[in-house]
């Protein structure tokens, strides 16, 4: 069963590009808006997830670059 369809794909990879195609491509950037906005989305909602997250991690990383600590009711010394 696996040779048949390695067979079958094999004849596809081999008969289709010598079809004749008709199409263009979009000069107008659609394809690279299509791609970017996802991208970003995605980015934005992995950020909102995660920031308050990377922010404490930021800031305790800032205080101790800075060397300073923090006190019993969570402010700055």
């Amino acid at each position: 069963m696996k040779r048949r369809w390695l067979l079958i794909t094999v004849v596809l990879f081999v008969v289709l590009p010598v079809l004749p195609v008709y199409a263009y491509g979009d000069p107008s950037g659609g394809l690279l808006f299509q791609v970017l906005m996802p991208t970003l989305a995605a980015i934005w909602g992995m950020w909102m997830v995660f920031a308050n997250s990377i922010r404490r991690r930021l800031g305790n990383m800032l205080r101790r670059l800075r060397g300073t600590s923090i006190d019993q009711n969570g402010g700055s010394l």
